[in-house]
């Protein structure tokens, strides 16, 4: 059994599994899922039928510095374009595109407050978020609605390349319509590599991450007990670019891994903070590195 989904509101809690059984015996009509937890057991008849193939395998991909961007599939749902993506490259896959996040619906949430939400969200993420795009002609053009992820792992045995598959969602484009080009905005990857460590009271100080350069240019206080670490990245090259450290990390377990655009941005310069619980001495780690590779990649998929 392999966790495929989660979600959770104030009304439920619900998860989608994927559980692999043998062959059956040929031609069932009817079987019985049963499942146990201690002494207890949920039974569950199941009409077996045919299936109707909804879907249409592609074969369209592009690669680009070490990474391939692969269209395995679509399919049709009501007003709904399915778009199987896989994405695979030889370090861990952090993140593809940035989407605006789908708001938390509520068992009482109504249509209208629904699309209220989605455009507050576009109001308040707009700036941030790079979706994917499907462009079909030079007339219709949509952001993805939503991904359908999967929790599989994304690397096999240790050695593989890294794999990540999920799917996107758009609005589908018009009956006449016979090919769109998918669009991805970016794709970030984490090498856990390199680490280095800096010492906060001597400040600026210059770090090395592997072939990668930052520079610590100040240290201050950060709510109760943090502290943000601004800091400069240097990228040895342009592709892919080197965006932020994969973690920093002070005192105790908890480490920071998400970047933040500095309070005065800085033309010219990728000037970021991040924060963490500092200890005594103040020293800091920095672990692994967070490479991008920026788009568009594009890929043509057959609509028809």
């Amino acid at each position: 059994m392999r966790r495929r989904s989660f979600r959770m509101s104030l009304a439920s809690i619900e998860a989608g599994d994927a559980v692999a059984f043998p062959a059956l015996p040929a031609d069932p009509t009817v079987v019985e899922l049963r499942v146990s937890e201690g002494a207890r057991e949920w039974r569950v008849s199941l009409a077996l039928v045919i299936g109707a193939v909804n879907a249409r395998a592609l074969a369209s991909e592009i690669r680009r510095d070490g990474v391939v961007v692969r269209a395995t599939a679509t399919a049709r749902e009501a007003e709904e374009l399915i778009v199987g993506v896989e994405v695979e490259a030889t370090h861990q896959i952090r993140q593809v595109g940035s989407p605006i996040p789908t708001p938390l619906r509520f068992s009482s949430t109504t249509e209208d407050d629904h699309r209220a939400m989605i455009l507050e969200h576009r109001r308040v993420f707009g700036e941030q978020a790079r979706p994917m795009i499907l462009a079909a002609g030079d007339a219709e053009t949509s952001e993805e609605v939503r991904r359908l992820l999967s929790l599989e792992p994304q690397q096999s045995a240790p050695g593989q390349p890294f794999v990540s598959r999920f799917c996107v969602v758009f609005e589908a484009p018009s009956g006449g319509a016979v090919s769109a080009t998918l669009s991805v905005p970016f794709i970030e990857l984490n090498d856990f590599g390199p680490s280095a460590a800096a010492d906060l009271r001597a400040l600026p100080a210059d770090v090395e991450l592997g072939e990668h350069q930052l520079r610590v240019l100040s240290a201050e206080q950060h709510g109760a007990d943090q502290r943000k670490i601004v800091l400069e990245t240097l990228s040895a090259s342009d592709a892919p670019l080197f965006v932020q450290p994969a973690r920093v990390q002070g005192s105790g377990p908890d480490f920071a891994w998400q970047r933040h655009a500095a309070d005065e941005p800085s033309p010219g310069r990728a000037v970021i903070w991040m924060a963490t619980k500092v200890g005594d001495p103040p020293i800091v780690a920095f672990t692994g590195v967070v490479l991008r590779i920026d788009g568009p990649l594009e890929l043509e998929i057959p609509l028809a």
